[in-house]
């Protein structure tokens, strides 16, 4: 009689999909993260957001930025700006539409680039927003200029890049006057612009085969940056709305010259890909031939980055099929789904930074526009409306009646991969239970299984997670392929599935 555990904690290996779907998963974790404690790699929940404002009819979250120079959270939802909330509009200026905005804050101003329509806006403290008109600026020139994604400020100035590989810098610390001559091309490549921000003080510009990087030389005429001949890649960017910008780090789908797409993360200005084979292959039939596209943020929570990566239907649209999340402290890729409010997937479009010296909670915000929060309390359980906290001063205990917050918990699922012991015989197992914590109370654990290929799940066993719960009655099998699933309102960290079984002797 042998005795073997099987991990709870695999890559996600995809082997069929379609129409933004995987129809056939090998293995991996959905709505799950890995824990690693002593040594050892737990599986648990992802964390638990609160919506922490639903958006109602404006659904189309496009941007978010707590600006600290306001004291005031500032969102851009289809064509409206609000300050602090949706209750308070302060323009619907900028054009309608669905794909990302870009918030930089410069000198006293707020400045919201809207590539999606060629068009950037200067927004006051008190709220006074207006559009960047000077001639030079690059979609005011005649003929007008398109604008790349992203933007930068670096030394005062605000840039953006045009689509067709031109950086363009304001004057000293005034977003509202272009220079006709402040204008370097990243010639790198003839390839123009896809996507431009910052990495460690140096502009980098991203095309469609190359990414370069411009520096602040103080140039006294013409532009003040100028092009580092020590460092660039021929790896293009293959999504500009999949770049997540966090610290010094920049996630983003990037392609190479064979047409591959992949994840890569660029990181001290080195660049790494950080995403497998089938999920290389499920972004690149999705996006190049299916026409799906791509949008990525993150946030952290639990001591993790997440990279957050969904697929919608097209570019224009905003209804999303898939959400893919890189973790970063692991190497472990997940898919997750969120059930709360009107969500099917995880589509985070943007997520603030944290700005100025008071310590606050970070929100992001969805395509659908809902606001949201991460609740870091280590309860598995999707909030709506169940977060309140004031920016400055206080209330006494007692003078606030909040009401109540809805929610739903998150049910976490693994699927392991074919098991065969190293041996194509038989095996006949006599027990199989889980490995890991058990639960204070009685919480339900479903274990299935498929015998030789992954289409013949049979009915779930249950067990019970606060107990030494074991299944008997197991049949036979040459390879196994077990999944897991739990929905219980605790915590649980599952280190592995241990099966006690015998072996054919023919």
């Amino acid at each position: 009689m042998s005795d073997q555990r099987i991990s709870l904690t695999p890559d996600y290996r995809i082997n069929a999909f379609a129409g933004g779907t995987v129809s056939e998963l090998e293995s991996g974790v959905t709505n799950g993260m890995v824990d690693v404690r002593g040594g050892i790699p737990y599986l648990t929940q992802r964390p638990s957001i609160d919506i922490s404002e639903d958006a109602s009819t404006d659904n189309k979250g496009r941007a978010i930025h707590y600006w600290d120079e306001a004291s005031a959270l500032h969102i851009f939802n289809n064509g409206e700006l609000f300050k602090g909330s949706y209750t308070t509009s302060i323009s619907t200026a900028p054009t309608a539409g669905t794909k990302k905005g870009y918030f930089y804050e410069l000198g006293t101003s707020l400045i919201l680039i809207n590539p999606e329509s060629d068009e950037a806006f200067y927004i006051a403290t008190n709220g006074t927003t207006n559009e960047i008109i000077d001639t030079d600026f690059p979609p005011k020139q005649t003929p007008a200029i398109g604008l790349a994604d992203g933007g930068a400020v670096l030394n005062n100035r605000l840039y953006v890049l045009t689509e067709t590989g031109i950086v363009y810098g304001s004057d000293n610390g005034d977003e509202t006057s272009w220079n006709a001559l402040n204008f370097i091309g990243a010639s790198r490549s003839n390839d123009g612009g896809v996507y431009m921000g910052k990495h460690h003080d140096n502009i980098v510009v991203m095309g469609p085969s190359t990414i370069e990087f411009l520096y602040d030389a103080g140039n006294p005429t013409g532009s003040p940056l100028s092009r580092r001949q020590d460092v660039a890649y021929n790896i293009g960017c293959g999504s500009a709305e999949s770049v997540w910008e966090v610290g010094d780090r920049m996630f983003f789908i990037g392609v190479t010259s064979p047409g591959m797409l992949g994840v890569y993360v660029l990181e001290n200005f080195q660049l790494a890909k950080v995403s497998n084979a089938p999920i290389d292959s499920f972004i690149t039939q999705s996006i190049v031939k299916e026409g799906f596209a791509a949008v990525g943020s993150g946030f952290a929570a639990h001591g993790h980055w997440f990279y957050c990566l969904t697929l919608k239907s097209t570019p224009d649209a905003i209804s999303p099929v898939i959400t893919f999340v890189f973790d970063q402290a692991t190497g472990q890729w997940s898919e997750w789904y969120a059930t709360i409010n009107d969500l099917s997937k995880f589509p985070v479009v943007g997520w603030t930074k944290r700005e100025g010296a008071t310590a606050r909670a970070g929100e992001g915000i969805l395509a659908n526009g809902d606001i949201f929060t991460i609740n870091d309390d280590m309860l598995p359980l999707d909030s709506l409306l169940a977060s309140t906290y004031w920016v400055t001063g206080y209330a006494e205990a007692g003078y606030v009646t909040e009401a109540s917050g809805s929610g739903t918990n998150i049910e976490l699922k693994t699927r392991t991969g074919m098991f065969d012991a190293g041996t194509n015989r038989y095996k006949y197992p006599s027990t199989i239970r889980f490995v890991g914590d058990r639960t204070s109370s009685s919480q339900t654990l479903s274990i299935s299984w498929a015998n030789e290929n992954n289409d013949s799940f049979g009915t779930a066993r249950t067990q019970d997670m606060s107990t030494d719960s074991k299944e008997h009655g197991l049949g036979r099998f040459q390879r196994r392929n077990h999944e897991l699933s739990y929905s219980g309102d605790e915590v649980v960290r599952l280190e592995a599935l241990e099966m006690k079984f015998e072996v054919a002797s023919d």
